[in-house]
């Protein structure tokens, strides 16, 4: 206390001259019609910013929830898209089976998820994820882009709380795409160099194309539904057999800023799997 006794008496003059100030504006202010519209139009000014920065901030603090609600409810719009556009699909070849397609269409769900490291600078590259198998993700489910335009790689393996994903830049990653128009499909391969581009091999050379046709999923797995955007031609490289060649894809997904992606589920994949795994390797009885 005789501290601050002491600190008001040796600056009395300023607490004066400070007070003398404020009640010589409250009384111009006051008294004076065209100053106390000045003093208004400044005050409303200056809160008017006070209150813009801190709303600023305010919503920074919620943007992390914020974002989190939106990449839910998109992933739920991913699963109707998909759904609405097989019942499309249906109506316009056979009406007869629209229920029966309306079923099917659920087969596949997405699952938000963010990426908490990525690596795009080794030839075998890997992603991972912030959802594990206590959210219902496992190996061999397909990883897209936020907005499922584009690629991303294949679960393959996991934690309870986390994921780690076999990039499309990965060497030893063939994913099974095809021509959009045409249904001439082949194995995407990366070459190891850009993180840009990738290659759809085996292609006959007679199969039409076009720098700038769409490359999608063949939907020939249980891992990606068919016909999700891959990337774009540039070009075709002749291989080494003169029967085929290689056509350089441009990704549509940005391997360089990936934050946020989408599992896909496919609730049919293990019986699908464990079918095909039995017709391969089939027991022998006598």
């Amino acid at each position: 206390m005789r501290n601050l006794f002491h600190f008001i008496f040796k600056n009395i003059h300023w607490l004066l001259f400070c007070i003398f100030i404020y009640l010589s504006v409250l009384l111009i202010v006051n008294n004076n019609q065209f100053q106390r519209s000045k003093y208004l139009q400044v005050a409303r000014e200056v809160t008017g910013r006070v209150y813009s920065v801190t709303n600023y901030f305010r919503s920074y603090l919620y943007l992390k929830s914020a974002n989190a609600d939106l990449l839910k409810r998109l992933s739920q719009l991913e699963t109707e898209v998909y759904a609405y556009r097989n019942y499309l699909g249906t109506l316009q070849s056979d009406s007869s089976r629209v229920d029966s397609c309306i079923m099917d269409s659920l087969i596949y769900r997405f699952i938000p998820a963010k990426v908490v490291n990525n690596s795009v600078s080794f030839l075998e590259n890997y992603i991972t994820l912030n959802k594990g198998s206590d959210d219902g993700v496992y190996p061999d489910m397909g990883v897209l882009s936020v907005n499922g335009n584009g690629v991303v790689g294949v679960i393959r393996d996991t934690s309870p709380h986390f994921s780690t994903v076999i990039s499309l830049l990965n060497t030893k990653y063939k994913l099974n795409g095809k021509i959009k128009h045409n249904d001439y499909y082949g194995p995407l391969e990366w070459n190891g160099k850009d993180t840009q581009y990738s290659y759809l091999t085996e292609i006959p050379r007679f199969a039409a194309f076009e720098p700038g046709d769409t490359i999608v999923t063949s939907g020939y797995s249980t891992v990606f539904p068919k016909g999700i955007p891959i990337g774009s031609i540039v070009d075709a490289q002749k291989q080494r057999d003169d029967n085929y060649m290689s056509l350089r894809i441009r990704l549509f997904t940005n391997f360089n800023n990936l934050n946020e992606v989408q599992i896909v589920t496919n609730r049919f994949q293990k019986e699908q799997k464990e079918l095909e795994e039995r017709t391969l390797n089939p027991k022998i009885t006598q």
